[in-house]
């Protein structure tokens, strides 16, 4: 069954377990009993997500450029699954929401330490653990967090993101 419920967002009163959707398509009820592998997943997902967002906004608020460009780039790293990054400087300095110059300087820092490699639109990873280091604490807790409540996420040539979550469904 499809429905379609748009309401304005002060009028939408959700109560527990209520589902609503603002587009037509199929709705799942994951938090029934015959679904409970499904919620709890969910459950650590949104547990690892909400850590995620607190370091984040931590970082953002106590690191220095430097700092928060090497634990940006570990992150990178661990989701592309290699040590070659496609990477601006301008793209750099969207995400770490400084002028493109600030980008700069902080690469010339991590490279000038050995711990980067940067040419024309690309960051090569050289030292991992010196990265780990120049992030200053703000990398590392959330990706254990994740690892303990989801699982390692598989590489590519390991398989794919719906292998890890029937994997972490089995738990």
């Amino acid at each position: 069954m499809t429905t379609q419920l748009i309401l304005p967002l002060r009028q939408l009163q959700m109560k527990r377990f209520e589902t609503a959707a603002d587009v037509i398509g199929n709705a799942v009820r994951v938090f029934s009993p015959e679904h409970q592998p499904d919620r709890l997943f969910l459950l650590r997902y949104a547990q690892s997500l909400s850590i995620q967002t607190e370091f984040t906004a931590l970082a953002n608020a106590r690191s220095n450029v430097e700092q928060r460009l090497a634990r940006w780039l570990l992150m990178c790293a661990d989701r592309v699954h290699g040590d070659h990054l496609n990477l601006t400087h301008e793209y750099l300095s969207i995400m770490l929401g400084i002028r493109r110059p600030g980008v700069t300087v902080a690469i010339q820092l991590l490279e000038g330490n050995g711990l980067i490699r940067a040419n024309r639109g690309v960051v090569i990873v050289r030292d991992r653990g010196g990265l780990v280091a120049a992030s200053a604490g703000s990398y590392g807790v959330p990706e254990a967090e994740y690892e303990r409540l989801i699982g390692k996420i598989a590489g590519p040539a390991q398989g794919n993101l719906l292998a890890v979550a029937s994997k972490a469904n089995s738990h």
